[in-house]
This record gives C-alpha cells, sequence and structure tokens, in this order.
C-alpha cells in the first residue's frame, strides 16, 4: 500500500488554547537604575502605573529625595537567640506580626545575646514599615502600641517628610505597590533594599490634598488603637467577672526531675493512663495543657460549659471557587485575612457561577476561628461583612440566642484558656486542622447574660471600629488613585478557579 507525502507528513499542532503575555517597553526603562532584564521588572502593572504618573502631570520627586523623606533604611541580619523568661528579653515581632491588627509576642529576645544596635530594631511611632522579605511591599505606620516591640530585619523603616499619611496611601494604592514589587529580586525568597526604594517617583498633590488624605488615613490608625484599647479593656473586665485568674503555666502538672541530677529545668514530660487515650496516639493531644486549663477555671465564680451548648459551631464545605472582577462577585475572606489590619488581596466570588453561596455566607456577629493551618485566630464578623462568603478554613461559631454573647466568646477563646484548648484538639499530619465538633467541646465558664453582655460588648465595638478604620483607608487610598487617575492591571485572565 503506498502512502502520499502529504499523508506522511506530521498532524498540524493544535492552536494554544491562549497566547503568552507579552509587552513592549521604552528603551530609556532598560537603561534607567539597576539596568535589570528580568521581564517581571517591567511588567504590565508597574509600566501602566508610570504612564499613569506621566499622563497625570503632576510634579514628583524620587522617595529617597530630603523633601520626601529623611531615612529610609534596614537593619543587618543577626542570629535570633530567645530566652523563656520575659523579664530578661524584648518581645519580639516578625514582619506579618508586626502589621497585625492586634500585634502580640510569644518569643522573647534575650537581652545578653542581641546584637550591639538592639535599639535600632525598636521603631518609632510615626515610621512607615515595609515588609522587604517573602511578600515584599506591605505597609504599615507605627503607632505606639508598636514602640514596645523588638521588630524584626525583614521590615524597612522610612521616616517621612511630607505628610506622614500621603506618604503611606502612596505606597498603599496600586500605583505605589506596582513601583514598589517590580523591584524585589530572589529567586526563591523574593527581598527588597533601600536603594530599590530610592527612585520610585512620589507625586505631589497639592498642600490641602496632602493633608486631607492623611489626616484621613490617620483617622483609621486613631480607630484602630481604640479597637485594641476596647479588646485590652475586656480582656481585664473578663477575669474580673469570671473570678479567674491569667492561665499559670506553673501549674502545668510535668514530671518534675529528681533533686541533684544536675538538670536546672524540669523536662516536658508527663504520664497518662491507657484508658484516657480515647483512640488518639499523638502527644499534642495528651499534653496536660488543656486539663490545667479545666482546672483553673473550676476555681473560678460560675460553673463551666461546653461550647456547644452556648453556640453552634460548623464548618463549610469545600468548593469549586472561581474568582471574578470585584464588580461581578461576592467578596470571599480566606484564613489569612483574620489577623490583618485589612484584608490583602481579597477575592470575589462569581455570583453566576456560584448558584447558591449559603453554605459559605456569614453574617454580622457570628465568631469566626482559623481551623485550618494557623489554628485558633478569632474574629467577630461586623456590620460590613454581612453577606460576605467565607473559606472553608474558617470555622463558623453561631451564638444560640438567649444563651450566649458573641463578643463573650471571641473574649474567651483569645485567652489562654480558648487558645490551648483549641490548638490541644489538632489533627493532621501536614497541615493543622480543627472539627466543629472538637470546638464544640471546649469548656468555658458559664457567666449570666448580663455579665457575657459587659464582657462581650467591647469586642464587638472593637470589631465594628475595625472595620470603620478600613473604611477611612480605603476612603483616603481611592482619593489619592482618582487624583492621579490611570486603572490598575488585573491580568491578561480575568476568570480564574480555584480547586481546595
Amino acid at each position: 500500500m503506498r502512502t502520499s507525502a502529504a499523508q506522511a507528513l506530521p498532524a498540524p499542532a493544535a492552536e494554544p488554547k491562549s497566547l503568552p503575555q507579552h509587552f513592549g517597553v521604552e528603551a530609556k526603562w532598560l537603561l534607567a537604575g539597576d539596568a535589570r532584564l528580568d521581564s517581571a521588572y517591567y511588567a504590565t502593572a508597574a509600566v501602566t502605573a508610570l504612564r499613569a504618573l506621566e499622563a497625570a502631570g503632576l510634579p514628583t520627586i524620587s522617595l529617597n529625595d530630603r523633601r520626601i523623606t529623611s531615612k529610609v533604611f534596614n537593619l543587618p541580619r543577626f542570629k535570633r537567640i530567645y530566652t523563656r523568661d520575659p523579664t530578661k528579653g524584648w518581645p519580639y515581632l516578625s514582619a506579618s506580626e508586626a502589621l497585625a491588627f492586634r500585634p502580640s509576642s510569644v518569643r522573647w529576645v534575650a537581652k545578653d545575646k542581641a546584637p550591639d544596635d538592639a535599639q535600632r530594631h525598636f521603631a518609632q511611632a510615626g515610621w512607615i514599615l515595609v515588609t522587604c522579605s517573602g511578600v515584599v511591599g506591605r505597609c504599615c505606620i507605627a503607632t505606639k502600641r508598636l514602640e514596645q516591640f523588638f521588630l524584626t530585619h525583614d521590615l524597612l523603616r522610612i521616616e517621612s517628610v511630607v505628610p506622614l499619611g500621603y506618604l503611606y496611601a502612596y505606597l498603599t494604592s496600586w500605583i505605589g505597590q506596582a513601583l514598589m514589587t517590580r523591584e524585589e529580586y530572589g529567586a526563591t525568597v523574593s527581598h527588597l533594599e533601600p536603594h530599590h526604594l530610592a527612585g520610585i517617583p512620589v507625586p505631589l498633590l497639592p498642600d490641602g490634598q496632602q493633608q486631607t488624605i492623611h489626616d484621613t488615613v490617620m483617622q483609621a490608625y486613631r480607630l484602630r488603637d481604640e479597637a485594641n484599647d476596647l479588646l485590652d479593656e475586656a480582656d481585664g473586665l473578663l477575669y474580673r467577672e469570671l473570678g479567674i485568674a491569667p492561665f499559670d503555666d506553673r501549674q502545668i502538672p510535668y514530671i518534675r526531675p529528681t533533686a541533684g541530677d544536675g538538670i536546672d529545668h524540669h523536662p516536658k514530660a508527663f504520664s497518662l493512663k491507657a484508658s484516657d487515650l480515647t483512640g488518639r496516639f499523638d502527644v499534642s493531644f495528651h499534653l496536660p495543657l488543656a486539663r490545667t486549663c479545666v482546672s483553673q477555671m473550676e476555681k473560678g465564680k460560675y460553673p463551666l460549659v461546653k461550647l456547644g451548648a452556648l453556640a453552634e459551631p460548623y464548618v463549610a464545605p469545600r468548593f469549586r471557587r472561581i474568582y471574578v472582577r470585584r464588580e461581578h462577585g461576592v467578596p470571599f475572606l480566606q484564613g489569612s485575612h483574620i489577623p490583618e489590619r485589612r484584608p490583602i488581596d481579597l477575592k470575589y466570588l462569581s455570583r453566576t457561577a456560584h448558584k447558591d453561596l449559603t453554605p459559605w455566607t456569614i453574617r454580622a456577629g457570628w465568631v469566626l476561628v482559623t481551623c485550618s493551618g494557623t489554628i485558633g485566630r478569632v474574629t467577630v464578623a461586623p456590620h460590613a461583612h454581612e453577606g460576605w462568603a467565607a473559606s472553608q478554613h474558617i470555622e463558623r461559631i453561631v451564638p444560640r440566642e438567649g444563651r450566649s454573647h458573641a463578643g463573650y466568646l471571641a473574649a474567651f477563646l483569645m485567652t489562654t484558656y480558648g487558645q490551648l484548648q483549641l490548638t490541644s484538639k489538632i489533627y493532621g499530619g501536614v497541615v493543622d486542622e480543627l472539627t466543629a465538633d472538637d470546638t464544640a467541646a471546649i469548656w468555658l465558664p458559664d457567666a449570666p447574660p448580663d455579665v457575657q453582655e459587659r464582657i462581650g460588648k467591647p469586642v464587638v465595638e472593637a470589631f465594628e471600629k475595625k472595620e470603620q478604620a478600613n473604611a477611612f483607608e480605603d476612603q483616603a487610598i481611592h482619593e489619592l488613585e482618582a487624583a492621579i487617575g490611570g486603572q490598575p492591571v488585573l491580568g491578561r485572565a480575568h476568570l480564574s478557579v480555584s480547586d481546595d
């Protein structure tokens, strides 16, 4: 059988479903700065930002100019040596912890092992802090609350000369973010150095408009400070009203070493009856932490009750998520958003692709707790989040009407008593998980409704203030972006799908 030449030719390759992204840049940008040749440096978002600044016709000055900043610096890396004794160390914060809504530390850098320039690691109120390792370019303004912490070297420090809130709003805007993140370097872990920010152009709006933006941003930070003060107030009220003392880890029944064995601190060893295994063989589940929590709470004013008697915890099912542009979707809250000052990289679920989002919809007044990955981060859904969707990695705790107050439940779960009980029930070999049934089994004082109200009211008010602060900050950033003009680039594809 003879085969023609045409028949012998291979079949033409299928036409690609999508073309690779491509764009052009002006030659002058190749020769500027570090003369970089990596294409990401000239990505569409950065080019669009530069063109928006040019089109706005505003005067611009480089970030390192003395008319904009008096100092932009970071600190050298150092070996961190921690101490268990808070009196002999400084409370330490990583970059993500420093940018959290409620910064707190469980680690103390040993004072006698700290670097010679240790005092430089303490920020001053009014500085702008910028993450410069890992996820780079995220910003916050240091307040009095942050001044007590020893901060990581993974934060750039910026001292502003122009109105502080104005410069912060610009760096947080899509333009500032595009220009900062294009400067990152590193194949595995991204980094930024002070000289990378030096040439970033800062547009100068009229002085009055700069001041207005500054005032709005600072109002947002005042509200966040007020919210944290309310949470501090609620924490103190909880211990006084319930008649319990803060958790004392010295009461944990670890086995003590024999006298004279040369050990200056006892190991974390304990014994357990076989009848108490309850089918779990992971040591973390049987640590005596949770049992000690219960025994210390039993000394309080009120009898203990399981959380399931006061509220209904549940975890939404996994689902295939289809994201769209903001104007077409429902805001989608994820576990990483819970501790943040304001949700960063918020995504939106398609209203048309998801016919019924009821299982994932959250309501104002529900307590939300992360139940996958980092366990036990707590918030109360504010009115601004009514009707939002939330990931299955966030457990919902719905208070039973007449039996519990959302703020009281949240206040308790944020204490050491709540946190130790939550984390004692973790399971999972790679990713930590927590079930609704395990959360329902947590013990807490069954306080009367009026006591719960006194403790819980400032907690709910605090999370409402947090959202008011976010609204002010969004307003300031929107005003700045509108004055400059241009539209952020969201990428070539406006639809993305995620399976989880």
